[in-house]
């Protein structure tokens, strides 16, 4: 008897020391008060940019697009977590690029049909893209559930897309070099316009329902230039997650179909969708045939809206890249409302990278690229300071780094998907990057 307590007594001392090892508390001190918060701000505050780095000769454009259909089947879907691989393609998925260029800075626009820009991807694109082409990469995605997977290593990236294929992320690099490289010998001066429509008809807020605030603007680019040939780039806030998660083939999703009708209707040769402020905003009509309604009901009416609208068109010459590496709180992947796995735990699920906000404008519109679902109740306040100064504002996600939702911090503690699951770096995020961006566009909109 003795003995079976003493080795019941160890099995429990063992299970603690374990617990204590891969378990700890949630983190609430004011992000004010930590260290990130003073890194980050002075690393704003260090930041300076004169209206005379952004002028150059009057900006030139090109644009290219690439299929990134996977070169076998079957191939697995990325989003929703486990589901069945796609085993032909409904409607081809493609990376579209823009290259900017005004003679003093030269950027890349990438954008490509898959549920994020790949972390690993992103690495090899900067380190070998950049200084090859000698340009900038401002990166982002469409954020479509229901685009090829197989991208990630990870074990967690493993579970969201699929089983890792270095054939396939050979393939989405080869294809974003061949859309840079089939850009540039294209440059040419154009004249931009900044579009802005609401439609609140296409979206919802399914985080708070009927009642909570939503993002409900088109906001986008359209260009032309000395032929007369036109393309738009554009973002939206509600997910690309039409398509249910029981579909086996490739789709884009609503944001393809918008392109499809657009580019079919004359409205411009090249449109390209990129997920705007979506975290905490959804699609707004019902599922029907496996969410194919829906996806064909967002993209008429978001393209009508799109077709509809006054093009104004003007010069530039403005163009401006930076990044700021973001400085965050330890990871906070949580099993209930106070209760996280070690960060060394995360880490070795999910990953280590670095995230950064990338700060791309183009003529008077700022457009800031950000590593999350970052949701689109946090937009009038960033918006408005862009507004005061008469400068357009414009916001991505998934622009290769990750690190989860970013809701209303009065959220936080919910038990829903968006925040107990998917807000991965803590408590106060919302506020923490409302900061950080309105520091980040006062430094640019004043150096007008």
């Amino acid at each position: 008897m003795k003995k079976f307590l003493k080795w019941m007594l160890g099995i429990v001392i063992a299970l603690c020391v374990l617990a204590l090892c891969v378990f700890t508390t949630v983190d609430r001190t004011p992000y004010k008060e930590m260290p990130y918060y003073t890194s980050m701000m002075q690393q704003i505050d260090s930041f300076h940019v004169s209206a005379e780095e952004k002028k150059g000769d009057s900006l030139k454009a090109a644009w290219s697009r690439v299929a990134l259909t996977p070169a076998s089947f079957p191939h697995p879907l990325a989003g929703y977590g486990l589901r069945k691989p796609a085993v032909s393609v409904k409607d081809t998925t493609y990376v579209r690029t823009f290259v900017f260029d005004n003679r003093k800075t030269r950027v890349a626009y990438i954008c490509l049909d898959l549920l994020i820009f790949p972390p690993d991807l992103k690495d090899q694109v900067r380190e070998q893209l950049e200084k090859k082409y000698a340009l900038h990469v401002f990166l982002t995605a469409t954020h479509t559930h229901s685009a090829p997977g197989g991208w990630e290593p990870k074990l967690a990236g493993k579970v969201l897309a699929g089983s890792y294929s270095e054939e396939y992320v050979a393939v989405l690099f080869n294809a974003i070099e061949k859309s840079i490289a089939q850009a540039l010998p294209n440059l040419q001066p154009v004249e931009q316009a900044y579009i802005r429509i609401s439609a609140p008809e296409a979206v919802h807020n399914r985080l708070k329902g009927p009642t909570g605030p939503e993002d409900p603007f088109i906001r986008g680019l359209k260009f032309r230039n000395a032929r007369g040939e036109e393309a738009c780039l554009f973002t939206f806030a509600a997910h690309a997650n039409c398509l249910e998660s029981d579909i086996d083939y490739i789709s884009g999703d609503y944001p393809a179909r918008i392109s499809k009708i657009l580019e079919k209707k004359g409205w411009a040769s090249f449109v390209s969708y990129a997920a705007g402020a979506v975290g905490s905003h959804g699609p707004a009509f019902a599922e029907v045939n496996n969410g194919e309604k829906e996806a064909d009901s967002m993209a008429v009416v978001l393209s009508e809206k799109l077709a509809h609208a006054t093009i104004t068109y003007t010069a530039a010459n403005n163009l401006y890249y930076h990044r700021f590496p973001l400085y965050l709180r330890e990871p906070h992947l949580r099993l209930e409302k106070n209760i996280r796995i070690r960060p060394w735990v995360f880490r070795a699920l999910i990953g280590a990278d670095q995230p950064d906000i990338q700060l791309l404008q183009l003529g008077e519109t700022i457009i800031l690229g950000m590593p999350c679902d970052y949701s689109g109740e946090l937009m009038p306040p960033l918006e408005q300071l862009c507004e005061k100064q008469h400068m357009n504002f414009m916001l991505s996600g998934f622009n290769g780094g990750y690190i989860g939702y970013i809701t209303d911090d009065a959220c936080y503690d919910w038990p829903r998907g968006e925040t107990m699951d998917m807000n991965w770096h803590g408590p106060y995020n919302a506020a923490y990057l409302t900061e950080v961006n309105t520091a980040i566009l006062k430094k640019v909109v004043h150096s007008r």
